[in-house]
């Protein structure tokens, strides 16, 4: 283990994983009981896809990437459906295992030691398939599930923590994300969280608002510009971007307005949309979600005894949930003061924040517990297809150092070495191969300690180190 300076946290290596339709996030706690900081990573956007040079990127549209990128790879989990990308068709679940790695290595840069442990958070409506499908991704992204945690119980435990939340109260958890809709009563408090009863429906979320938006944008675009846009996909790409930024806006002004230039060679557009007529457009998606809410208390109700008055306050969770007219409508299903109707600081956070608490109740492993054959190759498969990851926050601890021996005669690049250095790996197996054992000693121990890393399965920024210090040690022409 990497020794650190006492000023730097020393983060429980058992991470938690809020991992939604349209973001995710991993967070971390350090320190110990009430004193406990929790640290919730910068949003990474569930968009894979791929850069210039045909490798995997996670979170972010890389140059030529936009047209193949995939989003919402959420909604797919637990199908059959198989995903086109990058040549070859994909599980749902493999797809996801790139967004899992990515949060991973954010969470190892941070940390500067490897993770193998994890609790994700899952919608309440989740089936067997789709939990066995993100247990799956876990699983090749060489990550323990330690717990698949419900979002609604992930958020209760952080309002749990916060000061007073010790006091025994019953909250209605309104969870509207990206992609998925939670609703669901809880019971917390003395350190306990019970849920009473839930509802949702996978298939609502913010993305079903943002098309709405969209759909209305090309209609007035049609009216005014005398032209059909809707069946080219690069613009309806672009007006989403547009639609979710003002969606956004839309939740502290009254009125915003979609500023699309230049869509084609003779359309630049404007178009602008008042509160009130994005309200209207939605009430058909928020009236399903208070039927889910609905048949939450019915069935908290019936197990439970416990009804619309006995719930003391409602958490909003997710970004959509930040639109005014939920809190409204909220407020006044329960006969609640809007104050009581409350998201926090940020609610994006909140379930995330829940997921890291719970993951400190569980103890670190010292490595991966998973089958090291199989599920290791496609590992490694997969994090050779991706690109460099970002560079690391400034400050953070180095990395422990792998393995340097290599027993026996001397291996040639595994096929899941990383394409950046696949070229200086089989330029130092040739030149290696060729010498007497006793020659070239800095290349030899450069390219064990880099086929180590790559047979160990070495957190990705450690296989770049090594990787470039390989490069370095290639004798120059």
């Amino acid at each position: 283990m990497t020794e650190r300076s006492h000023a730097s946290p020393v983060f429980h290596r058992v991470i938690g994983i809020d991992l939604g339709t349209t973001t995710c996030a991993a967070s971390l706690v350090a320190g110990t009981g009430p004193g406990a900081e929790v640290t919730v990573l910068p949003p990474l956007p569930a968009v894979v896809g791929q850069d210039e040079a045909g490798r995997v990127t996670v979170g972010r549209l890389a140059g030529s990437d936009a047209e193949t990128a995939i989003a919402g790879i959420k909604r797919e989990l637990g199908s059959d459906r198989r995903i086109r990308f990058r040549g070859r068709e994909y599980h749902p679940h493999e797809i996801c295992a790139y967004i899992l790695i990515e949060l991973k290595r954010r969470a190892e840069a941070l940390i500067g030691e490897p993770v193998h442990d994890a609790v994700v958070t899952v919608p309440t409506t989740y089936a067997e398939p789709q939990r066995r499908a993100i247990t799956d991704a876990a699983r090749l992204a060489q990550l323990n599930v330690r717990r698949l945690l419900d979002e609604p119980v992930a958020a209760a435990v952080a309002v749990g923590a916060e000061p007073g939340g010790e006091q025994p109260r019953t909250y209605a958890i309104y969870d509207l994300g990206g992609g998925t809709f939670d609703a669901s009563i809880v019971a917390v408090g003395a350190g306990r969280v019970t849920v009473l009863g839930s509802g949702g429906d996978p298939r609502l979320g913010g993305d079903d608002f943002d098309e709405l938006i969209v759909g209305y944008a090309l209609r007035q675009i049609r009216e005014r510009h005398h032209v059909d846009l809707s069946r080219d996909a690069r613009i309806r790409r672009r007006i989403r971007r547009e639609a979710e930024i003002r969606k956004r806006e839309l939740a502290t002004s009254e009125a915003a307005t979609l500023r699309l230039p230049l869509l084609t060679a003779t359309v630049n557009a404007s178009v602008p949309i008042t509160r009130r007529v994005f309200e209207a457009m939605i009430e058909p998606d928020l009236e399903r979600t208070f039927v889910c809410l609905t048949a939450a208390l019915a069935s908290a109700e019936a197990a439970h005894g416990v009804g619309r008055a006995e719930v003391d306050e409602v958490l909003l969770v997710g970004g959509s949930a930040r639109i005014p007219l939920i809190r409204l409508r909220l407020a006044g299903y329960f006969g609640l003061d809007p104050a009581l109707v409350r998201a926090g600081p940020d609610p994006d956070d909140l379930v995330a924040r829940g997921a890291a608490l719970v993951a400190r109740e569980y103890p670190e492993s010292a490595v991966f517990e998973g089958n090291p054959i199989g599920l290791s190759s496609a590992n490694l498969r997969l994090r050779s297809e991706m690109a460099v990851p970002e560079p690391e926050p400034a400050g953070s601890p180095p990395l422990a150092p792998c393995g340097l021996g290599l027993p026996g005669a001397l291996p040639v690049p595994p096929a899941e070495t990383l394409a950046d250095f696949r070229p200086a790996a089989e330029s130092a197996y040739g030149l290696l191969a060729a010498a007497s054992p006793d020659e070239l000693p800095v290349l030899r121990a450069a390219y064990a300690a880099f086929i180590s890393g790559i047979l160990a399965a070495a957190p990705d920024r450690r296989l770049h180190q090594l990787g470039a210090a390989l490069a370095a040690a290639l004798p120059i022409p």
